[in-house]
């Protein structure tokens, strides 16, 4: 497996085609407060400030990229994930989970930042693995069927009685 045979050879790190695998279009990842979140469900409330701000959506992402490194034992190292993306699963968590309790805000955005992380970790793992083993597809050839194999024998078998 070490031996890229097939067309195209991804899995070696060369400087000068890894840029070949990404868009050609920069993205700039600033990333800004979820201000409208709530917008013609819930009226905004000290918690939803809290839990979609600016701050705690880096709190989030890097809780992520620290439960993914732990999860796949050190295999995995991501960056910080797309925002808007995070910030729609975000959204779901907290239209499903949060409390809205005046009291005790620290408490449960951290709550609602382990729901989130719990969900988003398995998912990033399976992916980031699912993309490793289509690497090694896309290197290496299938490797073909063996040749059958003859289970002719010549002995000739004699049926015994019972009785």
């Amino acid at each position: 497996m070490n031996n890229p045979n097939g067309r195209v050879n991804i899995l070696n790190n060369t400087p000068n085609s890894v840029f070949n695998l990404y868009d050609k279009i920069p993205v700039e990842q600033n990333i800004t407060s979820y201000r409208n979140a709530l917008t013609g469900n819930l009226e905004d409330n000290m918690l939803s400030k809290v839990f979609f701000s600016k701050g705690n959506i880096i709190i989030v992402q890097k809780k992520i990229m620290q439960g993914v490194y732990n999860n796949s034992k050190g295999r995995f190292e991501i960056g910080y994930q797309d925002e808007d993306t995070l910030k729609i699963i975000m959204r779901s968590v907290y239209l499903q989970n949060a409390a809205n309790n005046p009291n005790n805000i620290t408490g449960q955005v951290e709550a609602l930042n382990h729901i989130v992380a719990d969900y988003c970790v398995p998912q990033i793992c399976s992916e980031a693995q699912a993309y490793i083993n289509y690497k090694n597809d896309v290197s290496n050839l299938a490797v073909p069927i063996r040749r059958p194999v003859s289970t002719y024998s010549n002995n000739i078998l004699e049926l015994k009685k019972f009785f």
